[in-house]
C-alpha cells in the first residue's frame, strides 16, 4: 500500500496549492464584495439552473491544483482564467440539460462494464496502473475489502475520492458520445445531397470577367438616411442580438516606459556589470552588485538554441565573456564558467536496505551471490527495490559521480549509515560528453518611481480637466494620449482583447467592472493594477436591450457602408447596363482590365472574386458563352462570361460523399462538444454574473 501513502502525500501538496488559490481569489474579490453579494450568490444562470459562486470557487481551486506545474497557466491573467473556467461550467450545464431533454442516460450496467468489466475504459486501466493494482477490478476490490490488502478504510479515503471522480468523468464522456451519435444520426446525407455535392465538387467553370469596384467612388455623393439604416438593420436584426449587456467605452492605457534618464541609469548599471564580469573566471564580482539577474546553466553544446551563443560557447576559453547588442533596453552578457567531460546518464538497479550494518552486509552478499533485487526485498523486511532506472548524473556531487564512473559489473554500497544503506549496480553508462557551464547576466531598464509619478500626474491632470465621456474621447489626442474605443460585456476579462488570440492588457478587469458600476458619461479614476500600465476609462453608451441598436457607432458604420455600397451598385448598374455587347466594351466603360478565374462551386470563396457567394451561385447557373451582367455584388459590379466548363470524370463513392457531408454539414461539423455547447447557448438564456463579485 505504498501507493496510498504516495496519494496522501500528493494530496497534502495539492491542499496547500488549493488553499493558496482560494486565498488569492478571496483577496481578489474582497471580503466586502462577497458580503455585498450575500443575497445573490449566482455566478451564472443557464436557463433556470444556477451556477453558485461557491461551486465556481471550488472549480477554480481544482483547476489551480491541476495546473500547479503549468508555468503558462500560472502566468495567465487571473480574470481570463476565471472567465474560461466559468464558460466551461456553463457549457457542461448546457450539455447536461440537453442529456435530460433527449433522455440520454448511462445505466449501472454500462458504468460497471466501463469501470471494472472485461474491457474497461482506458482511463480506468491507467488509474489501476498508477496505484499499482493488477486491474481496475482489483482497485474496486481494494476499496470494498481493504482488510484483505492490509489497509484501513482511512487510508483509502483519497483513493476512493479519485476513483469516484474517474467514474463521473467516464459517465460524462459516455453521455457526450451518445449525444454525438444522436446528432450525427440525425444529420445524414440523402441522395439529393450526395448528387448535389458530387456535381458541385466535380464541376469547374472557367470565366472571364470585369469588375468595377466601389472603392474609388465618392462617398459624399451617396448619402444614407436614418430610415434606410433602420430598414437595413431590420432585415437581419437577429444577427445583432445581444447575448449580454454591452457598453461602449473609450480607454487610455498609458504604457509606463523608462524615461531617457532611466535608460541612462540602466546603461551605467549594465556597464558596471560588464566591467565586473571581466574579473577572474567566476561571477562573484558581478553577483555582489546585486542589481542584475544571473542565470547559470550547465549543458551540452547541442542544447544551446541561440546560434550566436552556441558559437561563443564552442570557441571560448574558460573565463571568456560576450556582450549582446542592447535591444529594447534589455542588456545581455555571458561568461563561460567551466568545461568538463562527464558521463551524461546511467542505467542502474537499486536496493534500499534498512537496519544495522550486519543486515546491510547480508543484503549485499545476497546480491553479489546472484539473488535478484526482488528476492532480497522479500527476504529483508522493509527493503525496497527499483530496476532499470535512468538518471542524468552530470550534476550530482563529485563524490557520487566518481562512484558511478568507477562502478564495475556488480552491486556496491553507494552510501551507508547506521540506519540503512543504498546498494547499487550500474547496468549501462552513456558515453562521456562535454558539458559547458555558462552564466547569463541580464538587466532591463525600468521606469523609476519618479517617471511613474510624473506619468500618473500628467494623466490625472487630463482627467481633472475632462470629467465627462465626450471631453475624454475628444480631447485625449490633444493632451498626448490615445483614447481607444471598445465594446465590452460582463464577460470581458481584459481591455483591448484581440478577438483571435483572446489576449489584451493584463490586470484590467477592475476597469471593466467600473464601467458596469457607473452611469453613462462618467470618467473613471486611474487604475494601476498592471504595473506596466496606467488605465482610465470613460463610459460612452449602455446597451441592455435584446438587440444592438442600429445607431450604435460600430453597427451604424457597418450598416452605412452596406447601404452606401448598394446605392453605388445601383448607380453603376444604371450607368453601364446595356451600354456594351461584350467584355471588351464593358472593360472600356468601367476603366477595368479583363481578368479570368476558376470557380468550383463547392467553395463560397474565389480569391479574385473576393467574398461573393451569390455571384458564385449565379455563375453556376449561367450558360456557357453567354454574357452576364452587369451584376450587383457586395464589393463591386461584375460582368462575366463562362467560356468553358469541365467535369471531373471520377465519381466519388457513397462513403466519400457521406464522410464529406458529415465534415461540412453534419455531425463532424456540429457534433463536437464546443460546437454543440455553442448551438445550445443560442437556444438557452445564459446570464453571466461573475462581474458582480469583483
Amino acid at each position: 500500500m505504498a501507493v496510498l501513502e504516495k496519494i496522501r502525500a500528493r494530496k497534502k501538496i495539492l491542499a496547500i496549492v488549493i488553499g493558496a488559490a482560494l486565498l488569492a481569489f478571496i483577496i481578489e474579490v474582497g471580503i466586502e464584495a462577497l458580503g455585498r453579494q450575500a443575497s445573490n450568490s449566482t455566478a451564472a444562470k443557464v436557463g433556470s439552473e444556477k451556477i453558485d459562486i461557491m461551486q465556481f470557487q471550488q472549480r477554480m481551486e481544482k483547476e489551480a491544483a491541476a495546473d500547479q506545474n503549468n508555468q503558462r497557466a500560472n502566468q495567465q491573467d487571473q480574470a481570463v482564467r476565471q472567465q474560461q473556467v466559468l464558460n466551461t461550467m456553463i457549457n457542461e450545464t448546457l450539455l447536461k440539460q440537453e442529456y435530460e431533454k433527449v433522455g440520454i442516460e448511462v445505466s449501472d450496467h454500462e458504468i460497471t462494464e466501463l469501470m471494472v468489466g472485461k474491457n474497461p475504459a482506458p482511463a480506468a486501466m491507467q488509474f489501476a496502473q498508477q496505484v499499482g493494482a493488477e486491474s481496475p477490478a482489483q482497485v474496486q476490490e481494494i476499496l470494498t475489502n481493504p482488510a484483505k490488502f492490509g489497509a484501513t478504510s482511512d487510508q483509502l479515503v483519497e483513493m476512493r475520492n479519485e476513483w469516484n471522480k474517474l467514474q463521473e468523468s467516464i459517465v460524462d464522456q459516455l453521455q457526450m458520445t451518445k449525444l454525438q451519435m444522436l446528432v450525427a444520426g440525425g444529420l445524414q446525407a440523402n441522395d439529393l445531397d450526395r448528387a448535389q455535392m458530387a456535381e458541385d465538387e466535380a464541376t469547374t467553370c472557367y470565366i472571364t470577367f470585369v469588375k468595377k469596384d466601389f472603392a474609388g467612388m465618392d462617398d459624399a455623393k451617396f448619402t444614407v438616411s436614418d430610415q434606410e439604416l433602420k430598414a437595413e438593420w431590420e432585415k437581419n436584426k437577429e444577427m445583432y442580438r445581444l447575448e449580454e449587456e454591452t457598453r461602449d467605452i473609450h480607454y487610455i492605457a498609458l504604457n509606463v516606459v523608462p524615461s531617457p534618464t532611466d535608460i541612462q541609469a540602466a546603461n551605467k548599471v549594465a556597464d558596471n556589470a560588464w566591467a565586473a564580469l571581466q574579473k577572474g573566471t567566476g561571477i562573484d564580482s558581478v553577483r555582489i552588485l546585486g542589481t542584475v539577474q544571473i542565470d547559470t546553466v550547465m549543458q551540452t553544446l547541442d542544447k544551446y538554441t541561440n546560434k550566436a551563443v552556441k558559437d561563443f560557447v564552442a570557441g571560448a576559453n574558460i573565463g571568456s565573456t560576450k556582450r549582446d547588442t542592447v535591444i529594447n533596453n534589455h542588456h545581455t552578457m555571458y561568461k563561460l564558467i567551466n568545461k568538463m567531460v562527464s558521463i551524461d546518464s546511467v542505467n542502474y538497479s537499486m536496493v534500499i536496505v534498512p537496519g544495522a550494518k550486519s543486515t546491510q552486509d547480508s543484503a549485499l552478499a545476497m546480491l553479489q551471490g546472484g539473488k535478484t533485487p526482488e528476492e532480497v526485498a522479500k527476504a529483508i523486511k522493509g527493503a525496497q527495490m527499483a530496476e532499470d532506472r535512468w538518471e542524468r548524473i552530470y550534476m550530482v556531487p563529485d563524490s557520487l559521480k566518481r562512484k558511478f564512473e568507477s562502478a564495475g559489473e556488480g552491486y556496491f554500497v553507494m552510501n551507508s549509515s547506521n540506519q540503512g544503506a543504498t546498494l547499487l549496480k550500474v547496468n549501462e553508462k552513456k558515453a562521456p560528453k562535454t558539458f559547458y557551464t555558462l552564466a547569463t547576466i541580464t538587466y532591463d531598464a525600468y521606469a523609476s518611481q519618479k517617471t511613474h509619478d510624473d506619468m500618473r500626474a500628467k494623466l490625472q491632470d487630463f482627467l481633472n480637466k475632462n470629467k465627462n465621456a465626450k471631453d475624454f474621447a475628444e480631447n485625449a489626442a490633444k493632451a498626448g494620449f490615445q483614447a481607444m474605443p471598445a465594446s465590452i460585456t460582463p464577460s470581458t476579462a481584459q481591455l483591448g482583447q484581440n478577438p483571435y488570440t483572446g489576449q489584451g492588457i493584463k490586470d484590467t478587469r477592475k476597469a471593466v467592472k467600473w464601467a458596469f458600476d457607473n452611469k453613462k458619461g462618467q470618467v473613471s479614476p486611474i487604475f494601476s493594477d498592471n504595473n506596466d500600465y496606467l488605465v482610465a476609462v470613460c463610459l460612452d453608451e449602455i446597451y441592455d436591450g435584446d438587440y444592438m441598436p442600429y445607431n450604435s457607432p460600430e453597427l451604424k458604420e457597418m450598416l452605412t457602408t452596406k447601404v452606401r455600397n448598394s446605392k453605388k451598385a445601383d448607380a453603376l448598374m444604371a450607368q453601364f447596363k446595356g451600354k456594351a455587347n461584350d467584355l471588351a466594351g464593358y472593360a472600356k466603360l468601367m476603366g477595368a482590365q479583363i481578368d479570368s478565374a476558376q470557380v468550383v462551386f463547392a467553395s463560397n470563396f474565389v480569391p479574385k472574386l473576393e467574398n461573393e457567394p451569390a455571384l458564385i451561385g449565379r455563375i453556376a447557373g449561367s450558360q456557357k458563352g453567354k454574357l452576364v451582367g452587369p451584376w450587383k455584388g457586395e464589393n463591386g459590379v461584375y460582368v462575366f462570361q463562362v467560356y468553358d466548363v469541365k467535369t471531373d470524370g471520377r465519381k466519388p463513392s457513397k462513403e466519400e460523399l457521406d464522410n464529406r457531408y458529415a465534415q461540412q454539414r453534419g455531425g463532424g461539423m456540429v457534433g463536437n462538444p464546443n460546437a454543440m455547447a455553442y448551438i445550445l447557448s443560442r437556444a438557452t438564456k445564459v446570464k453571466r454574473s461573475l462581474i458582480n463579485f469583483y
